[in-house]
C-alpha cells in the first residue's frame, strides 16, 4: 500500500512536469476585462486582501492540493508552506489517506509549524467513503496537521482512467450528508479539473457544504495525467469530458449563499480577475507552483507576488478599488 501510493505520487509529479497535461484551452481566454479609461482610483490604494476563516489573506488565493507521502513531496510542501506564511496565502495539501496506512508519511504533510497564521487544509478523496473511511478517519487527518478544514475531492474520471483507481462512486452524497455534522472542521468540495455541474453543486450546498472549488476544464487534466500511466490510449480519448471553468462558475453562482473557488487554468492575475467577475470568491492553482516549489520557498513567494501585482493592475484597469467592486463588474466574451 505504502509503496504503491508513494510510487504513484512520484509518477504524478514527473508527468505534470514533463508532459502536456493541459489539453483544453482556458475558457477565460474568451473574455476581456472591462476597461475604464478614467478609473478614479489610486493604484496604491487598491485593496486585494481577503478575509478567510478568521485570517486576512493578501489576495484571495488558495494553493491547490498537490502531493504528499514521498520525499519529493516533503520538499514541495515545505517550500509552499514557508511561502504561504510569508505572503499570507492559504494552503491545501495533497491527498493524505496514505498517513492512515503509513504514519511515517505524515512528515511530508506536517508543515503547520512553518505556516502558523494562514488557513491550512487536509485532503482526501470523497470516494473513500465507499472504501472503509468515515468521520473518524477524516477527523484524524484534520487533527494530524492542525488543519482549518478539509478538501474532499471528487474525481470519478481520474479514478476510472487510473490503473488502480477506486471507481465505486455510488451513494456518496448520502454518505457525506450522514457524516458532515460529525466533522471537526468545515468541509470543502473540489473537482480535479473536469468541473462541477449545477445539480451536483446544489445538492452539496443543500446538505451543508458552503465552499466548492468548481475546478473546471482549462488547466491540468487528471484524466490526462492518468492516461500517461496506462499502456493504452483509453485515457486520452476522455480528455475533453467535463465543464469549462467559465460555465462551471456561471452555473455555481446561481446558488445563493454558496462560496465558490475557481481553479482550472488560473495562470495569472488577469485570470484571477476574470474568474472573480464571473462569480468566484477565491481562486486556486497548483501546476504553476510545482516547479518553483521543487527549488525554493523564495521562488514560490515570487510567483505569489507577481500574481498579486497582476491582480491589482487588472483591478486598476477596471476601476475596481477592492474585490467587492470587482465582483460587481461584468465580462463580455470576445
Amino acid at each position: 500500500m505504502k509503496k504503491d501510493i508513494t510510487s504513484r505520487k512520484i509518477q504524478h509529479i514527473k508527468i505534470v512536469l514533463e508532459n502536456n497535461v493541459e489539453p483544453i484551452p482556458s475558457s477565460l481566454d474568451n473574455y476581456r476585462l472591462p476597461y475604464k479609461a478614467l478609473p478614479e482610483i489610486d493604484l496604491n490604494k487598491i485593496d486585494t486582501s481577503y478575509n478567510f476563516l478568521n485570517s486576512k489573506l493578501s489576495f484571495p488565493f488558495i494553493v491547490a492540493s498537490m502531493t504528499g507521502g514521498a520525499q519529493m513531496a516533503e520538499t514541495i510542501n515545505r517550500n509552499l508552506a514557508l511561502a504561504c506564511e510569508q505572503e499570507k496565502v492559504a494552503l491545501a495539501l495533497g491527498s493524505m489517506r496514505v498517513i492512515l496506512k503509513d504514519p511515517d508519511s505524515l512528515k511530508s504533510f506536517n508543515v503547520r509549524s512553518l505556516c502558523p497564521s494562514i488557513p491550512l487544509f487536509a485532503n482526501m478523496g470523497l470516494v473513500q467513503l465507499n472504501y472503509g473511511y468515515g468521520a473518524d478517519e477524516i477527523n484524524r487527518l484534520i487533527d494530524a496537521i492542525s488543519a482549518d478544514g478539509i478538501f474532499l475531492h471528487v474525481n470519478h474520471m481520474q479514478e476510472a482512467i487510473q490503473p488502480e483507481g477506486d471507481t465505486n462512486f455510488e451513494g456518496l452524497l448520502s454518505k457525506l450528508e450522514a457524516i458532515i455534522s460529525k466533522l471537526n472542521k468545515p468541509v470543502f468540495i473540489k473537482e480535479v479539473g473536469s468541473g462541477i455541474d449545477y445539480h451536483s453543486a446544489k445538492a452539496l450546498f443543500e446538505m451543508g457544504v458552503k465552499w466548492i472549488d468548481v475546478s473546471g476544464q482549462g488547466g491540468t487534466s487528471w484524466t490526462s495525467v492518468e492516461a500517461y500511466r496506462r499502456d493504452d490510449d483509453l485515457g486520452f480519448a476522455f480528455q475533453e469530458i467535463g465543464i469549462p471553468l467559465d460555465q462551471a462558475l456561471i452555473d455555481a453562482r446561481k446558488i445563493e449563499g454558496l462560496n465558490i473557488i475557481a481553479s482550472g487554468g488560473i495562470r495569472n492575475g488577469l485570470d484571477m480577475a476574470k474568474a472573480i467577475i464571473l462569480g468566484a470568491d477565491m481562486v486556486s492553482a497548483a501546476k504553476p507552483l510545482l516547479q518553483p516549489a521543487l527549488t525554493s520557498s523564495d521562488n514560490v513567494a515570487s510567483q505569489f507576488q507577481r500574481w498579486r501585482k497582476e491582480l491589482k493592475l487588472a483591478m486598476f484597469a477596471c476601476g475596481a478599488s477592492d474585490l467587492t467592486s470587482l465582483q460587481e463588474l461584468e465580462l463580455k466574451k470576445i
